[in-house]
């Protein structure tokens, strides 16, 4: 399988672009895949500094330099089948590069204003870059009416996950860790959507998952829609 590279894009900060970064690639881990995370924020390197933390993440992810962004990524996606890059807010340089690299970018958007401003540049961005994206609700709390409004938007837009990840203490609680959260919470809510993310991802690219993770997780998946 050629390495595919995703992208995550969201100019406001503290949207969960972090969040979102680690735990794809520990969800695609989870289903059997090689998996790297690139950090390109070089002022605020919050991907790498997650995972030193702990032993199981801290091989992951690695910090790139956005002048040599394309040599780095290369190189990385050699040793993968997943490279997961998180890019700085703001939409620095990195973020336009990381753009052009990418197979697909994702953009978190939590129920605010300022997150929906920033999901629709993020998206005219990966247009621009000429990357497919997917638009993603994160820290959804059930029953706001910022959260169902999100979610209406994410669905006139199109281009949207199917999975919409909940508002939960346990992503904190597993950053404090350095963890990914189906090794610090498994079988929770919060990793069920997670894993159904990257199945998603898989998904778009069309890669087979092994007969193995699809038994192991068939139930679950019924009873996450029901």
């Amino acid at each position: 399988m050629t390495a595919k590279t995703i992208a995550l894009l969201q100019q406001k900060g503290g949207s969960g672009k972090t969040t979102t970064a680690i735990n794809l690639a520990g969800g695609l881990r989870e289903l059997g895949y090689r998996v790297l995370v690139a950090d390109m924020d070089k002022d605020k390197p919050d991907a790498w500094s997650w995972a030193i933390k702990s032993q199981s993440m801290q091989d992951m992810v690695q910090q790139i330099d956005e002048k040599q962004a394309r040599e780095q990524v290369a190189t990385l996606k050699e040793q993968c089948d997943f490279l997961v890059i998180d890019t700085p807010p703001n939409f620095q340089t990195a973020a336009l590069k990381a753009a052009l690299l990418a197979d697909l970018v994702v953009i978190p958007a939590a129920p605010s204003g300022m997150d929906l401003s920033g999901l629709l540049e993020a998206k005219d961005l990966a247009l621009t870059a000429g990357c497919p994206y997917r638009l993603l609700a994160n820290r959804i709390a059930k029953n706001t009416t910022m959260s169902r409004s999100l979610l209406s938007v994410l669905h006139d837009e199109g281009a949207a996950f199917n999975t919409a990840i909940p508002q939960s203490v346990r992503f904190v609680e597993a950053e404090a860790e350095g963890l990914y959260i189906g090794e610090y919470a498994p079988e929770c809510e919060p990793h069920f959507q997670t894993r159904k993310m990257a199945k998603e991802v898989v998904q778009f690219f069309n890669q087979p998952q092994s007969s193995v993770t699809s038994e192991t997780h068939h139930e679950e998946d019924i009873a996450v829609r029901t």
